[in-house]
């Protein structure tokens, strides 16, 4: 070989050696895969157990003869949603690091996917209802595919616009396929108790997801670049319309309704049904609240760590170890089993609120670290707590329209907090991140009062 060539057998050698992660990273992630892995064979015993013995305390678990039924439309749910959110956390391992290699603006280019978010998220909900949760779908995995070709452009405008494009694109992710999984749970007849044992294994399979999104998003950064996450987005986006093309398409208030009437419809609900406002108002609270920490959380460590190495992929995917770990202690064998999902989701507000205090008093980066796992934690069980509540209070058929119209707040909490950080040191913006939290732990005691109340009207 020439000088200064490189043979093929260095560029093997070099593909294959095993990245040069920091010991303290990796180190973490182990640790907590580890106690994950003993928390899910915990619950695995306890199931075996429960199912022994016959117990039925907490919320039923699936069983009869329905359950082949139940376990195979699951799966059909399930395998999408793992890789659609393996699409998505692909794409935010690496979309700070990504933009800042472009020298391009990252808080205006933030602030205008979670404008737009909040801009469409009202009609989207009704078209949702509308014109078929299904059809949603199939629309958000395109634009997901047409987004991150757009992300390969070192371009302000071409990222723009796949920024007011990703603001559509969430609305409907987090509305579309959870209304369809409610919806089509319901008219297959299955126990409406049984949706918290889906809603469980979506949140550990979200962290799942993540774990191995973070991982090979690491990978693919170190060896494609920056731009090598989003390439493997544009593929999983592909493979998961294989399997949603197949799907069967359900309705909210019918193909056939009036666009404002469905609009009204919702807004009536929203305003006399205390739950339904309270629930709303919970779920602002929280996702704005993870959504303030996500933009925050990349430079908050790289300021711990001063100046050391920061692999995002690796940190990114023990954050979701913890959102995996959440999945699993909030199911009906878990922490179902000693309260309600309502009395769960308050803990979530106040031990997630002390979490992100951690910032404010403590700049070292392990105890940083340490309040990121444990906030994660809490969105982990938070996750399919929400879900459970929503789909109690929310009928099928305004799941979309309802869900979306909150989104409007919750962008809008959002758009403060990059704001905020623009302006405002790390410490304050955490500060009233966890002043949010505590909001929403009241709110969520109202909730509980509200249920309350009518449980009590029934008897």
């Amino acid at each position: 070989w020439h000088a200064g060539q490189t043979s093929p057998a260095t560029k093997v050698n070099t593909m294959l050696s095993l990245p040069d992660w920091p010991a303290w990273a990796l180190n973490t992630f182990i640790g907590l895969a580890a106690f994950t892995s003993c928390i899910g064979l915990l619950q695995m015993v306890r199931d075996s157990r429960d199912q022994t013995a016959g117990n039925s305390s907490g919320e039923e678990k699936p069983s009869g003869s329905t359950l082949p039924a139940f376990r195979a439309f699951q799966r059909q749910y399930l395998t999408v949603y793992a890789i659609i959110m393996m699409a998505d956390w692909f794409q935010g391992t690496n979309m700070y690091t990504l933009y800042m290699s472009y020298g391009v603006n990252i808080s205006a280019l933030f602030l205008t996917g979670f404008l737009s978010g909040a801009i469409f998220a009202g009609p989207i909900g009704i078209y949702i209802d509308k014109y078929g949760r299904r059809l949603s779908c199939i629309v958000y995995l395109v634009l997901e595919i047409i987004i991150n070709i757009c992300e390969h452009f070192n371009s302000f405008a071409i990222l723009w616009t796949s920024r007011v494009l990703g603001g559509v694109s969430t609305c409907i992710l987090f509305t579309g396929f959870e209304s369809w999984m409610v919806a089509e749970h319901r008219k297959r007849g299955f126990p409406t108790s049984w949706v918290a044992d889906t809603f469980s294994k979506a949140s550990f399979i979200n962290g799942l997801s993540a774990i191995v999104a973070g991982i090979l998003a690491q990978v693919a950064a170190d060896y494609l670049g920056q731009i090598g996450p989003f390439q493997v987005a544009i593929g999983l986006s592909s493979f998961a319309l294989c399997f949603v093309v197949s799907w069967p398409e359900n309705y909210g208030n019918g193909s056939d309704g009036d666009d404002s009437c469905t609009k009204e419809a919702a807004w009536r609900l929203v305003t006399t049904d205390r739950k339904a406002f309270l629930l709303g108002s919970v779920h602002a609270l929280f996702e704005g609240s993870m959504y303030s920490f996500i933009f925050m959380w990349v430079p908050t460590m790289l300021a711990a760590l001063k100046g050391s190495s920061l692999p995002t992929g690796l940190v990114f995917a023990s954050m979701m170890t913890c959102i995996s770990l959440g999945g699993l202690l909030f199911s009906p064998s878990m922490l179902l089993s000693f309260a309600k999902a309502e009395h769960v989701g308050v803990g979530c507000f106040l031990v997630g609120a002390l979490a992100l205090l951690g910032p404010v008093f403590c700049d070292q980066a392990a105890a940083v670290l340490g309040s990121y796992l444990v906030f994660e934690t809490c969105v982990g069980i938070f996750n399919p707590c929400g879900g459970v509540l929503r789909s109690k209070v929310i009928p099928d058929n305004l799941q979309g329209s309802v869900m979306n119209m909150f989104r409007i707040p919750l962008n809008s909490l959002v758009v403060v907090g990059t704001l905020l950080a623009d302006f405002y040191p790390a410490r304050f913006v955490f500060a009233i991140i966890s002043v949010w939290m505590l909001i929403g732990a009241c709110c969520q005691v109202a909730v509980i009062n509200a249920l309350a109340k009518d449980e009590g009207k029934e008897n």
